[in-house]
């Protein structure tokens, strides 16, 4: 029987590093992100991060490629923040 962890430090910011992410909006962002990962069939160890970037330690099935995991995290993400606050 084969075992695989992947862990990855996946750190990304906001456009121009502008500090969108208040202390207001960050949990449900951070929910939000856990819940993409999830839909990856993936687990969020750990998500956080300041006013202008996040953090998340993630660990990912061997068959997504981190490529695809971030892509995915960045778009889907970044959608639905402009859709919940549309004052960003």
């Amino acid at each position: 029987m084969a075992y695989t962890s992947l862990l990855t430090h996946i750190v990304f910011s906001t456009k121009d590093r502008h500090p969108f992410l208040g202390l207001a909006v960050r949990p449900r962002v951070h929910q939000y992100l856990g819940g993409i990962v999830r839909n990856l069939k993936g687990t969020a160890i750990t998500i956080g991060g300041v006013s202008d970037h996040v953090h998340m330690l993630v660990e990912l099935p061997p068959t997504v490629a981190i490529s695809d995991a971030i892509r995915v995290i960045k778009s889907n993400s970044s959608g639905w923040i402009h859709e919940q606050y549309l004052w960003l």
